[in-house]
């Protein structure tokens, strides 16, 4: 028995991440047991880098040929955005990664994840990257 409220706003965010790595497939696995690797970034033509405080936060868990992109905005007050490296390998210019998880989806979208929400994989400085952008103390999971 628990006497947490399962439509409150924070509850459903937590479980909607919980189903992710809770799924018995790659994504599950990758984000359970794949390898960790910190991704850098570029905004505003700084080159890439692990940039400080109040900027994008990327890594992505890679198990077999899965790759589980994730980015959160630690910064509380703005929005940032910033080109994300991803593996070029499973990844080339012109595919699309799919997000799993936004934190701003609604209550709805939490429950019931759409399905059509992408981005395209660029190159940039040779590399495999995604643009995103997030809220305040936003975050996302891309596959």
């Amino acid at each position: 028995c628990h006497f947490f409220n399962q439509q409150h706003p924070t509850y459903l965010r937590i479980s909607a991440i919980a189903r992710l790595r809770n799924r018995k497939d790659t994504v599950g696995m990758a984000l359970r047991r794949g390898r960790f690797f910190p991704r850098e970034t570029t905004f505003l033509d700084y080159g890439f880098w692990i940039h400080g405080p109040g900027e994008l936060v990327a890594w992505s868990r890679i198990f077999l040929d899965q790759e589980v992109l994730v980015v959160f905005n630690p910064h509380g007050l703005e929005g940032r955005a910033a080109m994300v490296t991803v593996d070029a390998r499973l990844h080339p210019e012109g595919a699309t990664m799919r997000y799993l998880y936004r934190g701003d989806w609604s209550d709805t979208n939490q429950q019931t994840p759409p399905t059509d929400k992408t981005v395209t994989v660029q190159t940039k400085a040779g590399r495999s990257v995604v643009k995103i952008e997030l809220p305040p103390s936003g975050m996302a999971i891309l596959v």
